[in-house]
C-alpha cells in the first residue's frame, strides 16, 4: 500500500492521522501528518513526521524523534508548500 497526501494513516494503537505533505531527505521518505479524532476532526496539537519503513510488501511508519532531523524536515517540507 502507498502512502499518499490526504490519505489517513491508522496506527497499530488504533491512532490515526492525516498525510498532510510528504518529502525526501537522505534517501527516506517522509511525511507530515496531523491526529485526527474518531470523527475524522483534525486534532491541530497533534503533529508529527512519520519516516516510510518497506518491509516484505509492507509499509510501516515510525515517529522522527530526532530533534534536529525534525528541523531540517520541517524546513523542507515548509518549502514545499
Amino acid at each position: 500500500m502507498k502512502i499518499n497526501i490526504n490519505s489517513i494513516i491508522t496506527l497499530s494503537n488504533n491512532e490515526q492521522y492525516m498525510v498532510l505533505n510528504e518529502t525526501f531527505y537522505l534517501n527516506n521518505h517522509y511525511f507530515l501528518v496531523m491526529g485526527i479524532d474518531s470523527n475524522k476532526d483534525i486534532i491541530s496539537s497533534k503533529v508529527a513526521i512519520f519516516k516510510e519503513k518497506i518491509q516484505d510488501n509492507d509499509v510501516f511508519v515510525s515517529k522522527v524523534q530526532d530533534s534536529k532531523l525534525i528541523i531540517e524536515l520541517t524546513k523542507l517540507l515548509k518549502s514545499q508548500l
